[in-house]
Formats: C-alpha cells, structure tokens, sequence
C-alpha cells in the first residue's frame, strides 16, 4: 500500500509543477524537465528504499539509508527549486 501512496505523491508533485511553470509563464527547457524528472525518480527511489527496509525490519538501516540519500534529494530538490522553478522578475 505504501508503494501506490509514494506513487500517487509523486505524479501529484509532478503534475503541480507543470501547473506551476504554466501559471508563471516559465520558459523551462528539455533538459530541466529531464533534470527534473529525474530528481523525482530519485526521491521515489530514496522513499521506496526505506519503506523497503522497514518491511524488513531493518529500521537502523532505513534511518542511514534514508538520511544518506535523502540528503542528496533535498539537495537536488533546492538546486532544482533556485535554478529551474524560481520565478525571475524582470527589473
């Protein structure tokens, strides 16, 4: 169950960033989507290795794991939030 719940979060993230760019008339090019798309990928891909390793009953391993690579998405995540999503005013 957690499984679909991860997936529907992640269609909806993705789904309100296309509304998002829409709505602000950002000119976002191919390779920001693919960067963009591949941050969430990833950050699907942290949540499934945790929730994976607590069905386990690995919880010491999930809360490394987690904090790992979950750093590295939070990262990603603000360097894609600054760069790629920040509305530019024009001066």
């Amino acid at each position: 169950m957690a499984h679909l719940i991860i997936g529907a979060i992640l269609t909806a993230v993705f789904i309100s960033l296309i509304l998002h760019a829409r709505k602000k008339h950002l000119r976002i090019t191919w390779w920001q989507w693919m960067l963009t798309v591949l941050g969430l990928l990833y950050a699907g891909f942290v949540l499934e290795v945790i929730v994976s390793f607590l069905e386990e009953g690995a919880e010491r391993a999930a809360l490394v794991m987690g904090l790992f690579l979950g750093f590295i998405a939070i990262v990603w995540a603000v360097l894609l939030g600054r760069f790629v999503f920040a509305h530019k005013t024009k001066s």
